[in-house]
C-alpha cells in the first residue's frame, strides 16, 4: 500500500522513512503542503498519509481538510504529525478530518501498530466511496461528503418530501470523544426551533448505528458567500444581525455555540444565513466541577482562533458566556467590513493569534478607516469590550443595535466606511 510521509524536516523524513522500510509500504515523500496536496489529488493517490502539522506553503491540518472535505477523492487515512499534545489541538485536528494524531517524537512501534490499523481500515473501505446506507424514512440518494469517521448524504424525507443532509458516524471506527461529541451535538440540535438555525429532522445513536438528518442548506458558507457575491456593507449589517437573531434563540435555550465564525454560518440560495455546527457548544448553566471524561477540561481553549472572545482566549471557561458569541459576531462583521482583524492578527499562527487576543484590546474601527461610521464603530467597540459586562447582555440586544444604525442610516443616508 501506498503511503505519503510528509515533512518539511528532512531529519523526520529520513526517520520515518528508515522506521517503515520494513513494514512493506510503497513510500512517497513531500516536504512542504504543496507537494503533499498534490500527491494526495494525483490519479494514484496514497491510501495512507502522515502529515506534519506545519509545513511550508499550506499547513499539514489544511491539506487535511481539503482531502476530506472533497466527496470525489477516495477514502484516504490520514495521521497528523505534531509537537502539539494538548486536547483542544487534538479536536482541532479531528475536526479538520484527520483519522488519527501522533505526537513527535514518535516511537516506531507505536507508529507501526497505527499504520497497521489504518491499513486494515483503508482496505475494509471502498476507494471510491462508502455503500449506500439504509435510512428508516429517508430516501437516499447520493454522497455529498466525507471524513474520517461519517458520511454526508443527499437525501429525501419520505413523509414530508423535504430535501435532508443525512450524517452518519461510523460508530465502529469512532472514538468515545467523537461518538460522544456527536451525541451532544444531536442532543443540542434537537432543542432548537429557528429559521436561522438547521433544523434537525431526525436522528438515532447508538454504537451499531449513528445518524442525524437536517435540514440540507443549498448554498455555500458565509465567507464564500461574502467573497463571491461582494454583498453591500447594509445587507452583510443586516444578516449578522440575523445570526445574532439565531444566537438569541439558542441564548434562551441555554446553549452557547462557542465557535460562532463564517464557515459555521451558511447561506441558502435565498440568500439568508442558518448557522450550524454545534459540536462545541455547552450549557450555559454547566456546573465547573471536576471535568468527566466526556467533558472538555476547565481552561482548554476551544473554538478558531481567529474569532476566540479574550476569556476564550485566555482559557477561562468560567466567564466563557453567551456574551462571547456576541464578541465572535461582531469579529466577523468588523473583518468583513474592513478586511483587519481587530487585534491585527490576519496572518499570525494559532498560538500568538491566541496570546494577542488574551492580552492586547480590539482597535477601534476607526484607527482603521478614518471615515469610518461613528454609530457603527460605538457598536462594535461596545461589542468587542475586553470585559464581557461592558458588551450588548444579549443577542438580541446586539442585534437591535445594527437595525437600529441601518434604520437611522437609510434616513441621513450617511456613509459606512466601506460600499
Amino acid at each position: 500500500m501506498k503511503l505519503l510521509i510528509a515533512d518539511d524536516n528532512p531529519v523526520w523524513r529520513k526517520l520515518m522513512q528508515a522506521a517503515v522500510a520494513p513494514w512493506g509500504y510503497r513510500v512517497v515523500f513531500a516536504e512542504n503542503g504543496r507537494e503533499a496536496l498534490e500527491a494526495l489529488q494525483s490519479d494514484d493517490p496514497p491510501r495512507l498519509a502522515l502529515l506534519d502539522w506545519l509545513m511550508p506553503e499550506i499547513e499539514g491540518v489544511e491539506v487535511c481538510r481539503r482531502i476530506k472535505q472533497n466527496p470525489e477523492a477516495p477514502f484516504t487515512y490520514i495521521i497528523l504529525l505534531t509537537s502539539r499534545d494538548r486536547e483542544e489541538d487534538m479536536i482541532e485536528g479531528l475536526d479538520a478530518g484527520a483519522d488519527d494524531y501522533l505526537t513527535k517524537p514518535i516511537v516506531a512501534a507505536l507508529l507501526k501498530s497505527r499504520l497497521a490499523s489504518a491499513r486494515r481500515i483503508v482496505e475494509a473501505v471502498p476507494p471510491a466511496q462508502w455503500t449506500k446506507p439504509q435510512v428508516n424514512g429517508f430516501e437516499v440518494h447520493h454522497l455529498i461528503g466525507k471524513g474520517a469517521f461519517a458520511t454526508v448524504w443527499r437525501a429525501t424525507h419520505v413523509a414530508t418530501g423535504r430535501l435532508a443532509a443525512i450524517k452518519i458516524i461510523r460508530a465502529d471506527l469512532a472514538t468515545d470523544l467523537v461518538f460522544e461529541r456527536f451525541a451532544r451535538e444531536v442532543q443540542v440540535m434537537r432543542k432548537m426551533d429557528h429559521p436561522g438555525i438547521a433544523a434537525i429532522y431526525a436522528s438515532h445513536l447508538d454504537r451499531e448505528f449513528a445518524y442525524y438528518a437536517m435540514e440540507l442548506i443549498e448554498g455555500e458558507s458565509l465567507g464564500h458567500y461574502v467573497a463571491s457575491q461582494k454583498p453591500k456593507a447594509t445587507k452583510i449589517i443586516e444578516m449578522m444581525a440575523q445570526v445574532c437573531d439565531a444566537l438569541q434563540h439558542a441564548h434562551s435555550q441555554n446553549i452557547i455555540h462557542r465557535d460562532v465564525k463564517p464557515s459555521n454560518v451558511m447561506v441558502g440560495r435565498d440568500g439568508q444565513p442558518k448557522l450550524v455546527d454545534f459540536g462545541l457548544s455547552k450549557s450555559m448553566f454547566r456546573a465547573y466541577s471536576a471535568p468527566s471524561s466526556n467533558e472538555t477540561s476547565e481552561g482548554a481553549v476551544l473554538g478558531t482562533p481567529l474569532f476566540m472572545s479574550p476569556e476564550q482566549a485566555r482559557g477561562e471557561a468560567e466567564r466563557v458566556d453567551h456574551r462571547s458569541d456576541i464578541y465572535a459576531v461582531a469579529t466577523m462583521l468588523y473583518l468583513f467590513l474592513l478586511r483587519e482583524h481587530p487585534h491585527g492578527v490576519n496572518s499570525m499562527g494559532r498560538e500568538e493569534t491566541i496570546q494577542t487576543i488574551a492580552t492586547t484590546d480590539a482597535k477601534r474601527a476607526s484607527s482603521i478607516n478614518e471615515k469610518f461610521n461613528p454609530q457603527l464603530d460605538d457598536i462594535l467597540a461596545k461589542c468587542l469590550s475586553t470585559d464581557p459586562d461592558a458588551r450588548y447582555q444579549t443577542a438580541g440586544e446586539f442585534a437591535k443595535a445594527l437595525r437600529d444604525f441601518l434604520h437611522d442610516r437609510a434616513a441621513t443616508r450617511s456613509g459606512i466606511g466601506h460600499s
